[in-house]
């Protein structure tokens, strides 16, 4: 296994540890978490499509 991908699944383990004690002491955490997912998956869905039309354009 790579150097990156063993450092990749420690990151998201970790990660997904500090957000699951999160959720179970402070569950409102929780909603806030959610609506920032789809917050940020919006704009990035915005921006690649935004400019996946500007390059096809070019071409």
């Amino acid at each position: 296994m790579k150097l990156q991908e063993r450092i990749s699944f420690l990151f998201t383990g970790t990660a997904y540890i500090i957000v699951g004690f999160l959720v179970v002491t402070q569950p409102r955490f929780f909603y806030y978490w959610i609506a920032g997912i789809f917050l940020l998956q919006g704009i990035a869905s915005i921006i690649r499509g935004l400019t996946a039309t500007a390059q096809e354009e070019e071409d």
